[in-house]
């Protein structure tokens, strides 16, 4: 399950290629008739999931903290920075 689970939460991310993405939706179906609780806590803990890096860990700590962070003062690049934020959903 574990390496099923792996492949699919590569192949059915955004970025995957569109016709691996089709095959890992397809697969993603016939798990959560085979194994509905697996299938939603993978849902929930790997699909649904978020990985910030251990810098925009500190930032986000900061941010909490009522600390005003721009991303030039950041030290993340813009692509990071924009992810961070759409993660954040701002």
């Amino acid at each position: 399950m574990h390496n099923l689970f792996h492949f699919l939460r590569l192949r059915a991310d955004a970025h995957a290629q569109y016709e691996i993405r089709v095959y890992a939706e397809a697969m993603l179906d016939m798990v959560q008739a085979w194994v509905p609780l697996s299938y939603k806590a993978f849902c929930d803990y790997r699909l649904g999931a978020v990985t910030f890096s251990a810098k925009m860990m500190e930032i986000l700590r900061r941010m909490l903290a009522g600390e005003a962070v721009e991303q030039a003062g950041s030290g993340l690049s813009k692509r990071e920075w924009a992810e961070m934020m759409a993660a954040l959903g701002r």
